[in-house]
């Protein structure tokens, strides 16, 4: 009785279609699951012959990028000092050290003993 009923259930029908569909192309199964696996092997193998060769371009670069960075920070370090000195009323020439310390204020200075505070 239960199998009358699947009979004419047409969901039941379809199920049953679909599984004959699938069992007739069984005889496919083996080479498409064989050549899946060897399209998404040679895909990964591209994928990381071309992350090697960006890494290793990356590596190269890295060199001549620091070098342009260091000059870029030594231009805005000098801008910035210069900057400072027109600030401080300052000629950037006159006065000014090259060792980037800025100027000494000039004065009398006497350093007193520290025996003498008691």
């Amino acid at each position: 009785m239960a199998d009358q009923h699947n009979r004419r259930n047409a969901a039941w029908r379809a199920a049953q279609d679909w599984r004959q569909r699938a069992q007739s192309a069984s005889r496919w199964r083996g080479p498409k699951l064989f050549l899946a696996w060897l399209v998404f092997g040679v895909l990964m193998v591209m994928g990381l012959i071309i992350a090697l060769v960006f890494l290793l371009i990356g590596w190269i670069a890295m060199p001549f990028l620091r070098h342009r960075l260091r000059k870029r920070t030594e231009h805005m370090r000098a801008q910035a000092q210069a900057a400072a000195d027109r600030a401080a009323g300052r000629s950037s020439r006159s006065g000014s050290r090259g060792d980037g310390r800025g100027n000494v204020i000039e004065g009398d200075y006497s350093v007193e003993d520290k025996n003498n505070d008691r």
